[in-house]
C-alpha cells in the first residue's frame, strides 16, 4: 500500500472513531437523565451524522487511491452502507458546471431558461446577475445596481461571487430560483475552464448545446447518470488533480434519520497534504 493509500485509508479510521466518541457522547446523555425519547433521537442524530462523516472519508479515500480505482465525477449517485446507515454519495466536477461569475448575456438568458424562468422575470434576474459581477456601476435596463441595495446595507461587489447562496441577495433571485440552479452552476472556476468532459447535463446544454434542450451530449450525459451507458471516469489520481470536486454525502437509518455533507475539495498530488478542503457545509 502506497502512503497515500494510507492517508486516504486513514481518513476512513478517523471518522471510525468519531462514531466511538459519538457513543460516548449518548453514555452521557443517558447519565444525565434525558427523556428516553429524546435520548433515542439525539442517538439517531449522533448516529447518522457520523455515517455522512464516515461517507467523506470514503469518497475522499478512493479519489486518492493512486492504482486507477479512481471514481467517475460526473455525478452519477453510488449506493454504500456503513454500519445501519444507506449511503447515497455524488462526486461533481465543478469544471463541468456553468462559471455563474463571468456570463455574457447570451448565456445568461440560456443559464436562466433552463431553470424555468422567462418574460420579465427572467430580464431581471439576467440584468441584476450581470450587474452584480460587472465592473461598472450602470445599470442595465432591467438590472439593478448599488442605489437598488442600499436601503439593504448591501453592495454588488462588482465581481466574482464568493458562494451560490449569495444569488439570494440578487435582485431576481428566489431560494426556489438558486435550489434550481446549484446543481449547474459553480463559483470555483472560469468561463475558460469549463471541460464538457464530465459536464452536468443542463450545463452542458447552457454551454455547449446552443441552449438547447434535449442537445445529443447532454443527452448521453443524462444516460451516463442514468447507468445506460458506461460512465465516464478517470483512470487515475493524476486526471484529478487540481480539479475543484465536490463530494455529497447522505446518509440515512431505517427510522428516517437523515444527516447530509457537502464538501468541495481540491486534489494537489502533493503526499503531505493530498487535499485542500475549499468549503464544506
Amino acid at each position: 500500500m502506497t502512503r497515500r493509500d494510507e492517508e486516504g485509508y486513514a481518513l476512513v479510521a478517523a471518522v471510525a472513531s468519531m462514531a466511538v466518541f459519538s457513543a460516548m457522547a449518548l453514555t452521557v446523555l443517558s447519565a444525565t437523565h434525558l427523556e428516553i425519547g429524546d435520548a433515542s433521537a439525539e442517538q439517531d442524530r449522533l448516529q447518522v451524522g457520523a455515517a455522512a462523516e464516515a461517507g467523506v472519508a470514503l469518497v475522499l479515500s478512493k479519489l486518492l487511491a493512486s492504482d486507477g480505482e479512481g471514481w467517475a465525477v460526473g455525478g452519477r449517485e453510488r449506493h454504500l452502507r456503513y454500519g445501519d446507515a444507506q449511503l447515497t454519495v455524488r462526486v461533481e466536477d465543478e469544471l463541468g458546471k456553468v462559471p455563474i461569475s463571468r456570463l455574457d448575456e447570451k448565456l445568461a438568458t440560456r443559464l436562466l431558461e433552463e431553470v424555468g424562468l422567462d418574460g420579465d422575470r427572467l430580464l431581471i434576474a439576467r440584468d441584476s446577475l450581470l450587474d452584480w459581477t460587472d465592473s461598472d456601476n450602470q445599470a442595465r435596463p432591467y438590472g439593478a445596481e448599488a442605489a437598488y441595495y442600499q436601503s439593504e446595507g448591501i453592495a454588488p461587489p462588482n465581481g466574482f461571487l464568493s458562494s451560490i447562496d449569495e444569488l439570494r441577495r440578487i435582485r431576481g433571485f428566489d431560494a426556489e430560483t438558486v435550489e434550481r440552479l446549484r446543481p449547474m452552476v459553480t463559483t470555483y472556476t472560469a468561463m475558460a475552464s469549463f471541460d464538457p468532459r464530465y459536464a452536468n447535463p443542463q450545463a452542458l446544454a447552457v454551454m455547449e448545446d446552443a441552449g438547447q434542450q434535449g442537445g445529443p451530449r447532454s443527452i448521453d450525459r443524462e444516460k451516463e447518470l442514468a447507468g445506460q451507458q458506461t460512465a465516464i471516469a478517470f483512470a487515475n489520481t493524476n486526471g484529478l488533480t487540481g480539479r475543484p470536486l465536490t463530494v455529497n454525502v447522505e446518509a440515512k437509518l431505517p427510522d428516517g434519520a437523515r444527516s447530509f455533507r457537502r464538501i468541495v475539495v481540491e486534489l494537489t498530488g502533493v503526499s503531505t497534504q493530498p487535499y485542500l478542503i475549499r468549503a464544506a457545509d
